[in-house]
């Protein structure tokens, strides 16, 4: 032992049962005494049930241990069965080299797992990333497209201007349209009172003649951002109407008008 405590590798040595005769009496002896080294102790029987948890259990081949059986006899022949009075601490730096090597091996695969586990994450992590990435690309293809459509409409000198007015016994509320046969675009934009939970409020262009024409559900408010609906081109509106229906709309028009307005070329 080290002056005032036990060597270091003695807490792992004892944890093993690898300590014996006066080494293990003077190593229990201190340590009964000596509060760090209990402490020291507790971490070293910690440590080899670490390292008990981590080895791999390996079956050697029977010819493994043949030959190891004859290489012993051969060798204790050879010495005439006498001990070598240095094998004790031969004997003790063996075991000493193994738990080093022990320790190793369990601080690898460890390091290896942690590595494993932080490629995983980074992986998903650019997973994830490039799939905002994508969304985010899509959104700002989309919201250019709009634009575009919107730009082209009001600067066409064809476009026809709709105010939509608040039906009698409805809610209240007042829509714009801008609308061009020619390119088949409407503008959307308005605000109307909140739709019940279960209903939504829908948009159609009303022809001429034949049924009216869906051009998809509309926000309660759509003022800050209006929406562009593509329609057949060339198709004439008469009026735009919208119409409250069952949560997610109708093909057909099934419920009280809510907003209309006139089309005048």
């Amino acid at each position: 032992m080290t002056t005032g405590h036990a060597n270091p590798e003695d807490f792992d040595l004892y944890a093993l049962g690898a300590l014996d005769g006066e080494e293990k009496l003077a190593f229990e002896q201190h340590v009964t005494s000596c509060a760090q080294c209990r402490q020291e102790l507790a971490a070293g029987r910690r440590r080899m049930a670490l390292l008990a948890l981590e080895a791999s259990p390996v079956t050697p081949a029977a010819s493994v241990k043949a030959a190891l059986m004859r290489r012993v006899h051969a060798e204790a022949s050879a010495k005439g069965g006498q001990m070598n009075e240095k094998s004790p601490t031969k004997k003790r730096w063996g075991l000493r080299f193994s738990l080093g090597f022990a320790a190793a091996t369990a601080v690898l695969a460890l390091a290896t797992f942690w590595l494993w586990k932080q490629r995983e994450q980074n992986l998903q992590q650019i997973d994830q990333l490039q799939a905002q990435l994508t969304g985010t690309q899509a959104q700002a293809s989309r919201d250019a497209a709009t634009m575009r459509a919107m730009s082209d409409v009001v600067a066409a000198p064809d476009t026809v201007p709709i105010t939509m007015q608040q039906q009698a016994g409805g809610p209240p509320g007042q829509a714009h349209v801008l609308y061009n046969a020619r390119l088949g675009v409407a503008v959307y934009s308005g605000e109307i009172a909140p739709a019940p939970a279960d209903k939504s409020y829908q948009l159609w262009l009303v022809p001429a003649s034949g049924a009216p024409v869906n051009a998809g559900l509309v926000a309660a408010n759509q003022q800050n951002g209006a929406i562009v609906v593509h329609l057949e081109p060339g198709l004439a509106a008469q009026a735009f109407a919208v119409t409250l229906e069952p949560s997610g709309g109708r093909p057909q028009p099934t419920g009280p008008k809510v907003l209309v307005g006139a089309a005048h070329s």
